[in-house]
């Protein structure tokens, strides 16, 4: 609540101003709709739905019937809404201004219809009108127009509706006939085309020769595959494939090749003898050798023209070195028989397959025509079945208008209520009231976003130690009572400062603004040191408001040489603030004639403690100045007060200046404590005595 109290403070003016301005607005709305405002007079009528059904039922043939139900209300469609609707629209309203006889006061469509009210009872059929007027009888008149206009609208839309359906029914019925003839005509072509009589019957027979071929091609594959079995066979027995048994067997019945084979066997002989008798370079030797080789030559010619593309060495070796040798022949001769006979099996397999496919084929196109002659049928009947629910449906469309447009009864004729309706001033003055709630919360919110409190949160996050706080004062004039007993909050503070290590003893209390109880808590500050038994120095360093030499009635001095401090109280002496002229202020604390002037002071008396009252850091640049000759600082803080940004820019300064901040000072919180009462018993007076 102090809190809340505290920005009310703040921004007072701005509050006052904006309530000022709505209290202004709120009075001249009131004394204008008091002078102005006519008495108005309400007339009313009732209107039913009548609930009406047109059911349609219509055979389709195969596909079935056709049943359409009409549904009553429900929240999700209520015809009292689209009746509703009509009644406002736009096109009834105008058609009712045309008659009206104040229809030149209503230039805008929307202001003459809020002169009307329409609204359905729910979990019912009917619907209420209200008009409004200047008269009884003007008012009895716009309902009854109403009424009329819209009667006339609903015979509108029933006849657009009725043509659009009719049209649209029209155009799907011929559109539904073509498609029946064409799906008619399909099915007449196909089945003249396909020639299909007895599908089934021709289906069996397909199925039993396939059947048949199948068996054949069975027997005639493992014929083939026996044959293959006793070639691999007497192929290994050879040590040949079919292919050199059968170079082999045209080699063996080649007359001349043999003839020359049999020539190159003696030469050879005689070559072995003679290379027993003689050495290779004897001329026996090489005749031979060139015998053989010519030869040789001539079998390869031999060779080449029986089988081409071939190997000798491979050929010859299967012939072995008796190559005629009948039995070895004969078995070749079997080779290439078993070998052709499983060719010529296989060749016969692949042809029954060929016709097991043809026949396969023709049992594909039979499913394949029953299944497009099935479609068409289907066809067809979807066809006629979508011919007779459009001959249904345009038949219903004849009545369907009144379904969604039905003939509107009227309950009660229009009636007026004999008392006119005035203007509810108090509705103006709460509406005025509630702007100026909102309108305050508003711009407190607006002010406070701009410029934000420094809160509880805030001082937790701050680095620097809080050495006292002080709670708010019962005499904020203690200047009047210096003999008074000191705040505990105070003693506190003096004690935590008395701990410190200060540069010159030396002291600066500041604060980021005006209004945080600076100038209060330097006062009270030397008022308990001084209770500690410490020589107290207050140096008034605020040139521009003097606050402490203006508390302590000592006004400013001139700046000399000579001048003294005043004292105030025992122990504790005041340097007031000198007069200077504004504009030579900051000269003042950045030409050094302040610390001489603070150091010619301090150096006469012996003080214990110096204490600077300074002007707010946030305010005044000689504050930052100052922190050159006095390092330590004590900052002031007021929760609900102290600006936050300005609180942090203060530290920032002080950093920048290399000041060292010793601590906060947090003033005006909430006492948690009672002071601690002495008094005296009685029966230690009289004992005394």
């Amino acid at each position: 609540m102090n809190q809340i109290a505290t920005i009310i403070r703040r921004h007072w003016m701005p509050l006052l101003g904006l309530n000022n301005v709505l209290l202004a607005a709120t009075c001249a709305a009131t004394i204008y709709a008091s002078t102005t405002s006519q008495p108005v007079w309400t007339a009313s009528a009732q209107l039913n739905l009548p609930i009406t059904t047109a059911d349609l039922n219509a055979d389709l043939g195969t596909l079935g019937s056709l049943t359409n139900n009409r549904v009553g209300f429900s929240k999700e469609l209520n015809p009292l809404e689209l009746q509703s609707y009509i009644l406002t629209s736009d096109v009834v309203i105008d058609r009712v201004r045309a008659f009206d006889p104040e229809k030149n006061l209503y230039t805008s469509l929307s202001n003459y219809k809020s002169l009307f009210e329409v609204v359905p009872k729910e979990q019912s059929t009917i619907i209420s009108l209200k008009a409004e007027a200047s008269s009884p009888e003007l008012a009895r008149k716009r309902v009854t127009n109403l009424i009329q206009v819209y009667q006339q609208r609903l015979n509108e839309l029933r006849r657009n509706d009725t043509d659009t359906r009719e049209q649209f029914a029209q155009e799907e019925l011929n559109k539904a006939r073509r498609d029946l003839n064409q799906a008619q005509i399909a099915l007449a072509a196909f089945q003249q085309a396909t020639g299909l009589t007895n599908i089934s019957e021709q289906t069996k027979g397909l199925i039993a020769s396939i059947g048949a071929l199948r068996t054949t091609q069975a027997t005639v594959m493992a014929e083939a595959q026996a044959n293959e079995t006793q070639s691999k066979v007497e192929a290994a027995r050879l040590g040949m494939t079919p292919q050199q048994a059968t170079n082999s067997l045209r080699l063996v019945e080649n007359q001349e090749y043999q003839a020359i084979r049999e020539k190159v066997s003696l030469v050879e002989t005689a070559l072995a003898e003679a290379r027993g008798k003689f050495t290779n370079e004897s001329p026996q030797v090489q005749s031979l050798l060139l015998q053989r080789q010519e030869l040789l030559r001539e079998r390869d010619q031999r060779f080449a023209a029986v089988i081409p593309n071939a190997i000798p060495q491979e050929v010859e070796t299967t012939l072995g070195s008796n190559g005629s040798t009948d039995s070895r022949v004969n078995m070749i001769a079997e080779l290439i028989r078993t070998e052709t006979t499983a060719k010529g099996l296989q060749q016969q397999a692949n042809q029954l397959q060929s016709q097991v496919n043809k026949l396969s084929s023709e049992l594909s196109s039979i499913s394949k025509n029953q299944a497009q002659l099935t479609d068409l049928q289907r066809k067809y009947e979807i066809a006629e079945g979508v011919y007779k629910g459009i001959i249904a449906q345009f038949q219903q469309s004849k009545t369907s208008p009144f379904n969604t447009y039905p003939n509107v009864q009227t309950i009660n004729e229009s009636t007026v209520n004999p008392k006119p309706s005035e203007p509810k001033l108090w509705l103006i003055a709460l509406g005025g009231i509630l702007a100026s709630i909102f309108g305050s919360i508003a711009l407190v919110l607006f002010l406070e976003a701009r410029k934000p409190l420094l809160g509880a949160k805030d001082l937790q996050q701050v680095e620097f130690p809080v050495l006292g706080r002080i709670s708010r004062l019962k005499r904020p004039e203690m200047e009047r009572y210096l003999e008074a007993e000191i705040d505990v909050d105070f003693q506190r503070l003096a004690a935590a400062v008395s701990c410190l290590m200060l540069e010159n003893n030396r002291l600066m209390v500041t604060s980021a603004t005006s209004g945080e109880g600076k100038t209060t808590v330097t006062l009270g500050l030397a008022l308990a040191l001084v209770n500690f038994g410490f020589r107290v120095l207050v140096v008034d360093a605020d040139l521009r408001q003097a606050e402490m030499s203006r508390r302590l009635r000592r006004p400013q001095s001139e700046v000399k040489a000579n001048s003294k401090v005043v004292s105030v109280y025992p122990g504790l002496d005041l340097l007031p603030a000198p007069s200077i002229p504004k504009n030579k202020i900051g000269e003042f604390f950045a030409r050094g004639s302040f610390e001489r002037y603070l150091s010619a002071i301090q150096g006469s008396g012996s003080y214990d403690y110096v204490l600077v009252d300074s002007a707010p850091v946030g305010l005044a640049t000689e504050t930052s100045l100052m922190s050159e000759v006095v390092h330590n600082v004590l900052f002031v803080v007021r929760p609900g007060t102290s600006d936050r940004y300005s609180v942090m820019d203060g530290f920032e300064q002080f950093t920048q200046h290399n000041a060292q901040i010793r601590g906060l000072v947090v003033n005006g919180v909430e006492s948690r404590t009672e002071g601690y009462r002495y008094r005296c018993q009685p029966e230690l007076l009289e004992a005394e005595a």
